[in-house]
């Protein structure tokens, strides 16, 4: 039986992936590594292809894609019913736009250094986040590795997701997202319960988190530590649109945590409910709306990283 299994999502970035596989195989095949393949032909087949390929024994599955490729992985191992998920390892060889999650925990973009992290073999372990929400008033539940976003990133992402569909991608696609989100966007009325804390304010922006960056490369969550049992919990409470742009570039080092809008908790259950529907993005992409509810599972998976 072969070793490893590789799912490539085609349409990652474009359509670059497609370009870029033969390349890929190529050289996991001058690099010995033992593996079988399949490539996505649309959403959710990634999830559908990793319980398969769990039932069929392989326990290394290695994506190669985006962030959201990588979710519907990480879905996959968390739906099913084979094996316990502690006895597979995920790997990833980026050809997103993104690569957010791996800029954490230690996977490079470029996909010779990222298949040289595969072969060392080195092993991290890092929480999971589990989100409920809603859709069409129907309850939904899904597992997340990277970070979660509600508000004005909820909106953003949309539209992110939107150009991507025309393949404009990338972080300047994202800023460009962002701003012209800005001038029609609203802060929202929500309730929020941070173990057991109580906010209630009018929220501009809101992100809870495993690893620290989203958005193409932007600092989110500088804090985050991705084995600490706890999710990084950032809110941006309603502020003047100009002081948005004024400290855009702060978004990218982090230090847009020490503005005076800007809150920061650490904590294992985040419940957010509201009277008007509050939007959902996990690992960039979108899904429903509020009433939210986050719970860590601590060190629940096995990742191919560099720490």
């Amino acid at each position: 039986m072969k070793e490893y299994f590789f799912i490539v999502n085609p349409h990652s970035s474009g359509s670059k992936a497609i370009k870029l596989w033969p390349i890929i195989k190529d050289t996991l095949e001058k690099e010995g590594l033992n593996f079988e393949y399949e490539l996505t032909k649309g959403k959710m087949d990634a999830y559908n292809i990793t319980i398969d390929a769990i039932k069929k024994g392989f326990r290394k599955i290695i994506g190669v894609g985006g962030d959201g490729t990588a979710n519907e992985i990480i879905n996959g191992i968390f739906n099913q019913n084979y094996v316990d998920t502690k006895d597979i390892v995920v790997g990833v060889i980026p050809t997103g736009t993104g690569n957010d999650w791996g800029k954490t925990i230690g996977i490079p973009n470029d996909y010779i250094q990222a298949i040289e992290v595969i072969k060392n073999g080195i092993i991290i372990k890092q929480d999971v986040g589990k989100v409920i929400y809603y859709e069409n008033n129907e309850k939904k539940e899904r597992y997340f590795v990277n970070i979660a976003g509600m508000f004005f990133d909820a909106v953003v992402t949309k539209n992110t997701n939107k150009s991507k569909d025309k393949n404009k991608s990338g972080t300047f696609s994202y800023l460009l997202n962002l701003l012209s989100t800005l001038f029609n966007y609203k802060s929202q009325k929500a309730e929020i319960n941070i173990d057991g804390k109580i906010i209630k304010e009018k929220i501009f922006t809101m992100a809870v988190g495993i690893c620290k960056y989203s958005g193409g490369g932007m600092k989110m969550l500088p804090n985050a530590i991705p084995n600490d049992g706890l999710f990084d919990v950032m809110i941006i409470k309603d502020l003047p649109k100009i002081q948005v742009i004024r400290h855009i570039k702060k978004i990218f080092d982090g230090s847009f945590v020490e503005l005076k809008w800007v809150k920061q908790f650490k904590a294992k259950n985040v419940k957010l409910t509201s009277k008007d529907k509050i939007y959902l993005e996990v690992d960039g992409e979108n899904l429903g709306h509020s009433p939210i509810e986050f719970e860590i599972i601590e060190n629940a998976l096995n990742v191919f990283g560099e720490g």
